[in-house]
């Protein structure tokens, strides 16, 4: 029996009342359904790269702290041995002795970070006199090369009090401030590069001396190097003063944040420095892209860059989506209709 597809004029406008109710009420949902879905996604894609700055915060200062808690270690072991401030007179015995007593120590404290390559104990020239340095320290190449000691000959003390001289900041910062003191990066004789972290030593209000190490930087590259943000974000960090400490294309020796790009990033700097936390949108080169960062302990900054079009791709697959199933339940709504338009039209013609 050959079936008849053909519709008489009621069923045809059954079909029609039926195909404008399926397209207002699926649409209706598949629209509704988009507007929410895409807010959703956005807020995840703006909590993701939030909560991914902070992660790598906490992740670069659980080394860091590591490196702070060595450095309390040497505190105490200079505040056990001197309960009060030494007389200068007898510098140049009891400084050697107590060298000679900790010397071991703070060999196998350096031994317990592969990142460390410098321990050091610098007494201060302040109180000590400039005549020459009295210190203890070990230094070394690598992690896997042994310790040695340093010979004080090699630092001028006249040179480490020099508030002019921007090299010794790690120095005579911590004497000024009272504070413990992060160094900027700076080269080594091979290539590398080191930062020097530095905190005073007080007995009562007085500072005895300054407790610092240098340690290798390269962990950190090879820490944020190692994330992929989507497609082309990445992470960088930069220190106080908006230096790139770390950037896949811009070194310290460069431009800063405020200078990058002919000045476009200098209306962020101070709400950067202000806030400590926090996202910025902005236009570039035909994009909108962002920017998370969180302010670290020590006060780095650590930046996730990424482009929205990127993190909002799962937006454009969700409604491709909607469109898709939206497509479908039409066409199969519409093929059921014609299919029973004859036999639900015929009673009412009757």
């Amino acid at each position: 029996m050959k079936f008849n597809l053909k519709l008489n004029r009621l069923g045809a406008r059954i079909l029609a009342v039926v195909i404008v109710l399926l397209v207002v009420s699926v649409g209706g949902i598949g629209f509704y359904a988009m507007q929410v879905g895409g807010r959703g996604l956005q807020d995840a894609a703006r909590q993701y790269e939030t909560t991914l700055s902070e992660n790598l915060a906490y992740k670069l200062n659980s080394t860091f702290n590591r490196f702070d808690g060595m450095l309390q270690a040497l505190s105490a072991l200079v505040t056990t041995r001197f309960t009060s401030m030494p007389n200068p007179e007898v510098a140049d015995i009891v400084i050697p002795q107590f060298g000679a007593q900790n010397g071991r120590f703070m060999n196998d404290l350096g031994v317990q970070s592969p990142e460390a390559r410098s321990l050091f104990i610098i007494f201060n020239p302040d109180v000590f006199g400039t005549a020459k340095t009295h210190m203890v320290g070990f230094q070394r190449k690598d992690a896997n090369t042994l310790f040695m000691y340093i010979d004080e000959k090699t630092i001028p003390a006249a040179e480490l009090v020099d508030r002019k001289n921007p090299s010794t900041s790690w120095f005579w910062t911590p004497l000024d401030t009272k504070r413990p003191y992060w160094a900027d990066v700076s080269r080594t004789e091979d290539g590398g590069e080191i930062v020097t972290y530095a905190m005073p030593v007080l007995i009562g209000e007085d500072i005895v001396a300054v407790a610092g190490m240098t340690f290798d930087f390269s962990f950190v590259r090879e820490t944020l190097k190692a994330v992929k943000i989507y497609d082309s974000g990445y992470p960088f960090l930069m220190n106080r003063n908006l230096k790139y400490l770390y950037h896949p294309t811009l070194s310290f020796d460069g431009p800063g944040f405020r200078e990058v790009s002919n000045g476009y990033f200098a209306k962020y700097a101070d709400d950067i420095l202000n806030k400590g936390k926090g996202r910025i949108d902005y236009p570039w080169e035909n994009d909108q892209k962002t920017m998370s960062y969180y302010t670290m302990e020590n006060g780095y900054i650590l930046f996730v860059s990424a482009s929205i079009a990127e993190s909002l791709a799962a937006v454009g697959a969700m409604q491709r989506a909607v469109y898709i199933g939206i497509a479908a339940v039409l066409l199969v709504a519409v093929v059921v209709v014609i299919v029973f338009s004859r036999s639900l039209a015929k009673p009412l013609q009757a």
